[in-house]
């Protein structure tokens, strides 16, 4: 009687467990099971979106080195662009489908188009580099419409590592511009002062630094 007795109590036990955490074990369970298909379902979204932000890019690429040229041809690049840009920004295909946008638009001497393609790279983009090399080439831009106050902002602060040389040779390239000589020689001589390269990239570093060389400059030491 004792062990039946025993049972009953463990049967009413079980009941009253089950009335006061019978719901949250089934919300418990229903939140797991929903978090395990939502996680497969945004890593096979994330794939599908990087998959065709990779398709859209190669679009670009292929479009950029066909035979088409002129307007339309960067149409077509600034649309495709545009397209990788809203779906996929946080990808390095982004940056780079600007950065082709924007020299398309250079070569149709559309440099306020450049401008924006640029900009948006150093204000979206999480990769140091890309935004470096994306302030180097906006300075450029706007040099080329006369703004090199602005220009010169842009190259003037410290660099990413590994950018000294081409950060000082645009530096450079804006002052002579410019027209401020001394000023272009000193940032030629920089350049060179943290050039890395092959010979021949040297050879013309050192070439645009003998342009602009004062008169009274000293010869460097050997």
């Amino acid at each position: 009687m004792s062990d039946h007795l025993t049972e009953e109590e463990q049967l009413e036990n079980l009941k009253r467990l089950w009335k006061e955490y019978g719901t949250t074990i089934i919300a418990s369970v229903a939140v797991a099971t929903a978090g395990y298909f939502g996680w497969n379902y945004w890593q096979s979204a994330e794939q599908q979106r990087i998959a065709q932000a990779s398709d859209t890019y190669e679009e670009i690429v292929a479009s950029a080195s066909g035979p088409a040229a002129g307007e339309e041809s960067a149409a077509t690049t600034e649309h495709l662009a545009a397209q990788i840009k809203d779906s996929a920004d946080d990808t390095a295909y982004a940056a780079q489908a600007a950065f082709f946008a924007a020299k398309a638009a250079v070569q149709n001497d559309n440099l306020d188009q450049a401008q924006q393609q640029l900009q948006w790279v150093i204000d979206n983009s999480k990769t140091e580099a890309f935004q470096e090399i994306a302030r180097m080439r906006l300075a450029r831009v706007l040099a080329a419409k006369g703004e090199y106050d602005s220009a010169l902002q842009l190259v003037s602060a410290a660099p990413a590592v590994g950018f000294a040389a081409e950060q000082a040779e645009v530096r450079g390239d804006i002052l002579r511009m410019s027209g401020d000589q001394a000023s272009a020689y000193s940032a030629y001589q920089e350049a060179l002062e943290n050039f890395d390269g092959d010979q021949q990239r040297r050879l013309v570093l050192q070439m645009k630094a003998d342009d602009m060389k004062p008169a009274n400059a000293e010869e460097p030491s050997a």
